[in-house]
């Protein structure tokens, strides 16, 4: 009997252990409850603030990039309209070339071809250096130099026709104009 009583005792000691833990448990629980719950709404609340403000940068992100985007086309319409207006350009300089050689030709039927054709190359390469200069500054250089020659061809014709004798003179002005300068010793 002695060890029934004894495994007795060993068994309500476990028992009474157990209820005590298992109370102490529902305890904590009921204590704590509220404290877990907050903990629990607190971290949803947050997960739905993060997702909100996630939500709202990646609305702003792809606003920004709609935005940037316009841009972007509103530049390339603009730079695709200038390089047109560009080349309308470049083709009516071309244009007017091509009409100062027919000139030089008209007026000076006795010089050579040669010399006409040297005219007019001389003429489209400074045309050509001032189309792919980069700085404004010497664009412009180049552009004087161009309207220079076409005037002094176009003066040099003209006092040709009003010298009354048109196809004997030279066109001195121009072919000095397009000399290259001496170097110098």
């Amino acid at each position: 009997m002695n060890s029934t009583h004894a495994s007795s005792k060993i068994a309500s000691f476990f028992m009474n252990l157990f209820n005590s833990a298992k109370s102490e448990n529902l305890r904590w629980q009921q204590e704590k409850q509220q404290e877990i719950f907050s903990l629990k709404t607190n971290k949803e609340r947050a997960k739905q603030a993060l997702q909100a403000e996630l939500d709202k940068q990646k609305a702003e992100f792809a606003f920004q990039l709609e935005k940037i985007k316009q841009q972007h086309e509103t530049s390339l319409t603009m730079l695709k309209a200038e390089c047109e207006q560009q080349i309308r350009d470049y083709k009516q300089y071309l244009g007017s070339i091509d009409q100062l050689k027919t000139l030089i030709q008209k007026n000076y039927s006795h010089l050579p071809d040669a010399v006409s054709l040297t005219i007019h190359h001389h003429a489209k390469q400074i045309l050509k250096q001032m189309w792919e200069c980069q700085d404004v500054e010497e664009k412009l250089q180049h552009e004087t130099r161009l309207i220079d020659l076409m005037t002094t061809v176009h003066q040099d014709t003209l006092e040709s026709e009003n010298a009354g004798h048109p196809g004997t003179q030279l066109p001195t002005r121009t072919l000095e104009l397009i000399k290259p300068p001496k170097l110098s010793d």
